[in-house]
């Protein structure tokens, strides 16, 4: 059986060295702002009608950035490959969770340990990038 692909966009938003994650409806693994493509979408277009879905706040243009391009695991779908466009930046407003959001959490990114399960493209691919960078 051939493994799934799964193309979606996702939005780190730090602070203070903190690292905002949104734990979906349904779901136990927290993961960033984020999801997959509407017909006619690119991925600047998707990220931002999903923030504003998810977290009822805009992108903060002035420090919007593209972090990269990852592949690893997807969290909540079986024998499934993720490809994730992932951008980094602010936001303008206070992120309230809307749409499919159940929960909204910070997490230290310079943290050994989570008490909270995340999803394998912060635990395995972004995390590492932005410890890195915290570190230099």
């Amino acid at each position: 059986m051939s493994q799934a692909i799964i193309h979606v966009v996702a939005y780190a938003v730090v602070d203070q060295q903190q690292l905002l994650t949104v734990r979906k409806k349904n779901t136990h693994k927290f993961m960033f702002p984020g999801g997959k493509f509407e017909p006619g979408e690119n991925a600047e277009m998707a990220i931002r009608r999903e923030v504003k879905e998810e977290l009822n706040c805009d992108i903060d243009l002035n420090t919007f950035k593209r972090l990269g391009k990852f592949v690893t695991t997807a969290a909540n779908e079986a024998n499934t490959q993720l490809v994730a466009t992932v951008f980094q930046g602010g936001l303008m407003g206070a992120p309230v969770a809307s749409s499919e959001i159940e929960e909204l959490r910070w997490v230290p990114i310079m943290a050994e340990a989570y008490d909270v399960e995340l999803a394998p493209l912060l635990t395995e691919c972004v995390l590492p990038q932005l410890r890195a960078a915290i570190g230099s």
